[in-house]
């Protein structure tokens, strides 16, 4: 029997697992066939590929939704997404294939949102280099000197006028 259980992780974030019931000479075990925080036809594809038993994708789906998991539902957006990270990590892409990607991309950056620019590096980055990134950034953040402020008596004192 295959189940999806949420497992909170302590820093208010949900981790899902895709698991499966086995019988063993020593009574019933469970082995995590995935783990994920956002469900996608990868993930089921890797739970389902590990699977002993019949594998349902419809039941893992359906329980995945009931715990509230959240689900990538534009699967060109995934396959992008993977393709990007491995295109970062010095995988080569054939020539056919990127020549083709390069006709089925919008021609003129007009037709980009401006923000997509900056965005774009990080698609596909894993949580650590942003991590990295944002201690980084937080730490130049800590180094700009602030401004010297007024000393808090040039305030007006507030007084009661006696209304109220």
């Amino acid at each position: 029997m295959t189940y999806v259980v949420a497992r909170p992780d302590g820093r208010g974030d949900t981790r899902y697992e895709i698991r499966e019931s086995v019988s063993t000479p020593a009574g019933p075990r469970a082995r995590t066939l995935a783990t994920f925080r956002v469900l996608t036809a990868g993930v089921i594809a890797e739970a389902a590929g590990r699977a002993r038993r019949p594998f349902d994708e419809a039941k893992v789906r359906a329980r995945a939704a009931a715990l509230g998991a959240p689900r990538r539902s534009h699967e060109a957006a995934a396959s992008a997404t993977e393709l990007l990270a491995q295109l970062r990590h010095g995988e080569p892409l054939p020539p056919a294939l990127a020549a083709e990607l390069r006709r089925a991309l919008p021609r003129k950056k007009s037709e980009l949102p401006d923000s997509l620019e900056s965005a774009v590096e990080w698609i596909g980055v894993d949580d650590a280099t942003r991590g990295r990134a944002l201690r980084d950034l937080l730490d130049v953040a800590s180094r700009i000197p602030s401004r010297p402020r007024p000393p808090t008596s040039s305030f007006p004192r507030l007084t009661s006028n006696g209304h109220g």
